[in-house]
Formats: C-alpha cells, structure tokens, sequence
C-alpha cells in the first residue's frame, strides 16, 4: 500500500461561533470573515508548499461547503464529493442553541457528555463511529491524497480514536477557525505529521509532494 496522506480541515469560524451558539445539524452556518480569511490562509499554505488534493470530501453542512469553494481554487481537487459520514453532531432540540445548555442535560440525565444522546439525536460516540468508518474507507481507497473538510467536534472525535484516547481527552483536540490536520498512513499504522495547526503557522511545515 503506498503512503496516503490525508488532510483534517475544521471548516472556517462562522458568525454563530461568534455568539457562542451550537450549530450542529440545526444550523448550516455562514463564515465571519475571520473564518473565510483563515480558509485563504490554508490553501495559500497548501499553495506554497506545493500541495494539490486528489479528493475532497466535504460536510454537507453549508459552513464546510463554504470553506471547500474557498479551498477548491487553490487545491484543485479531481474529484470534490459531499459525504455525509462528515456531518455536524445531529443534536436534536439542542441545535441552534447555547452551547452550555449540552453540559446541563448531560447532568441533568447523569450521564458523561460524549454519551448524551438527544430523542431523535446522537452521541459523540456515534459521531466518532461514522467518523471512523469514512476514515477506514479512504486509508483502502485509491487516492493518495485526501482532504476532509468537517467539523471540530468530529475532527476531535476522530483524533481520540487515532490516539486511542478517550473522551475525558475531547476538548484538547478540537481544532480552532480552520485548524489543520496531517497524517500520514499506510498498512502498517496512521502517523499524525501535525494536530491541528492554526492557519498562520503553516508556514514551512507542510512538506511539498516532491519531497516526501
């Protein structure tokens, strides 16, 4: 199996993260201008080191569609695709809402946070899963390169189960304003080249095709 490398990209800050609002499934989200200023910043990033993207799978939240419009230009991806595996945390009646509301249903039902599943809703857990399944699917597929633009809750969750973490964990790695991931994997193991790095430093440490 040849080295694969793929790319972990939070979508931009939107203007609901601004008002501290839980977007999850509820809320599609529109990007401040910090956030669409930090997408730029990655695909200039990508740009410079010399980076293009064989596949980009894409949330189908519209903060993460946002982003990738931005990115499409600067990687070029062959083949840009939806996949759902990458959606916001399905929070039920607590999407759209204040995110400290989440913290005081998990405490009101005695249950840790990450397990908290909302009626008609899912768990952090059940994040992680589908998370873990697409993650499965593109380390076996055929390309070599792949961006997966989503979400900091997911990217988090899957961070966890790569690390073999747990969910006491979550909070140190959720990825800020279109934080960055790289890992490398092949068939022997995934290797985290970088854990969600901040648009600005960037610089210099992705590693251009030609030298890997």
């Amino acid at each position: 199996m040849r080295t694969k490398h793929v790319y972990l990209i939070k979508h931009g800050e939107t203007e609901e993260n601004l008002q501290g609002i839980h977007q999850g499934q509820a809320v599609g989200g529109r990007l401040s201008e910090r956030g669409r200023e930090d997408i730029r910043a990655v695909g200039d990033g990508f740009a410079a080191a010399g980076i293009t993207v064989d596949q980009m799978l894409v949330s189908p939240m519209a903060r993460c569609r946002e982003s990738a419009v931005l990115l499409t230009a600067m990687l070029l991806p062959a083949d840009v695709r939806v996949d759902e595996r990458l959606a916001a945390k399905n929070s039920g009646h607590l999407g759209g809402r204040p995110r400290e509301l989440a913290a005081a249903e998990a405490a009101r039902h005695g249950v840790p946070i990450h397990q908290l599943r909302t009626p008609g809703g899912e768990s952090s857990e059940d994040v992680q899963a589908r998370y873990v399944d697409l993650w499965t699917e593109v380390c076996t597929g055929p390309h070599q390169t792949t961006a997966l633009i989503g979400h900091g809750g997911g990217i988090a969750c899957l961070l966890l189960w790569l690390t073999g973490s747990g969910f006491e964990h979550y909070l140190q790695h959720v990825p800020g304003s279109a934080g960055v991931t790289w890992i490398e994997a092949d068939d022997t193991a995934a290797r985290i080249r970088l854990t969600n790095l901040p648009p600005a430093s960037l610089s210099g440490l992705l590693v251009p095709r030609t030298a890997r």
